[in-house]
């Protein structure tokens, strides 16, 4: 008995010893990851455990489903678009209009027709100014310089909005997109070379001269082309955008942009928010944004800061690609909207230097740091 005893103890001992080792072992490696991660905690740890290539087809069959749901969603403002923009042009309406709006987009090296485009994605958003932009014979050349002034200048009511909410006000944004917008397709008219190609419809048909049936019919054809490359492009960026959520990817690549964006003007803390911006768009990471606002991450400055930044440039993959597939120039849409945003942010930090201090109370230039001009 007293060596049977002795032998259940060691056992027990054994057994003791052995779970002792594994739970430290357990406390170890989630130190580890902790370390390495700080942002993988509780089930986001036990996630991490999951092999990566069952991630990775989660990740898949996720952003396809919500790729199919969003790209359907856009077409069901695309589609309507492109139908009464066709309509507009075969009836003749968009030339009538050309006689009283030709002098307001000559000045930036666009026909008058092309104020529709841009009024439309102003109000509306990106996909719904190339709808209206595809049904319109228009060269290379001028569908880069509308391309950049919709890219600044788009969605303004919601993501007008949204920066309001966040802190900075909304005649501020609108003034700074509008007159930033126009700025730019004036320099890139004195900028690009004169040659930008044979005029052609893009995605969409052209005005026809024939009756209902061939214009109808060159209409669909143009819709189901441009259907399938919009389907095509959103599955494939919710696919990279969930990834890059799984994986914890996001906060490396933004610890990476931050020497560049001081180039852009903004501070080191700003670099996750210029990452959600320039990849979900601003109307889309709206949520994220007021979350690292209101949870005082920034300051009221680098609010200022990074929604004029944000403003005048942010969603450079998918709105980018979208105007390259319609035949825009991606150097041309993607550089000059940077030194834009990094020009109004420079411009707004030395327009604050020069703001007088006022020595009791709240000044005028608190105000203005938190509220902006």
């Amino acid at each position: 008995m007293g060596l049977r005893g002795a032998g259940e103890g060691v056992i027990c001992s054994r057994r003791h010893t052995s779970r002792r080792a594994t739970d430290e072992r357990t406390s170890c490696l989630s130190q580890t990851a902790n370390r390495c991660c700080p942002s993988l905690t509780g089930r986001e740890t036990d996630r991490a455990a999951v092999p990566w290539r069952r991630r990775l087809r989660a990740c898949m069959a996720a952003g396809l489903r919500d790729g199919l749901r969003t790209g359907v969603w856009l077409l069901k403002i695309m589609i309507p678009v492109s139908f009464v923009v066709t309509v507009l042009s075969w009836l003749g309406i968009l030339q009538w209009m050309s006689a009283w709006l030709n002098p307001v987009f000559h000045v930036v090296g666009l026909p008058a027709e092309t104020i529709v485009p841009y009024v439309t994605g102003a109000f509306l958003n990106i996909y719904s100014a190339i709808a209206a932009l595809g049904a319109l014979p228009l060269d290379d050349r001028q569908v880069t310089i509308l391309a950049l002034m919709c890219l600044i200048a788009h969605n303004l009511p919601v993501e007008s909005a949204v920066q309001h909410k966040a802190g900075t006000p909304m005649r501020a944004m609108l003034a700074l997109r509008l007159t930033t917008s126009l700025l730019s397709g004036l320099l890139l008219n004195w900028m690009l070379p004169p040659d930008g190609g044979e005029a052609r419809a893009r995605g969409v048909a052209a005005a026809a001269t024939a009756g209902w049936g061939p214009m109808l019919a060159g209409w669909g054809t143009g819709v189901a082309w441009l259907a399938g490359k919009v389907i095509v492009i959103v599955t494939s960026l919710m696919i990279l955008q969930n990834a890059l959520r799984e994986f914890g990817l996001i906060r490396p690549l933004a610890a990476g942009c931050a020497p560049a964006l001081w180039l852009l003007g903004l501070p080191r803390r700003t670099a996750f928010m210029w990452i959600v911006s320039n990849t979900l768009g601003l109307a889309y990471g709206g949520a994220v944004l007021l979350k690292e606002t209101q949870s005082g991450e920034l300051s009221p400055q680098d609010v200022q800061l990074l929604n004029r930044s944000i403003g005048v440039c942010h969603s450079l993959l998918e709105d980018t690609l979208l105007f390259v597939a319609i035949g825009a120039w991606a150097f041309w849409i993607t550089v000059p909207r940077l030194a834009l945003a990094a020009g109004a942010v420079w411009l707004y930090r030395l327009w604050l230097n020069t703001v007088p201090i006022r020595p009791a109370g709240r000044g005028r230039r608190t105000e203005l740091q938190e509220n902006g001009p």
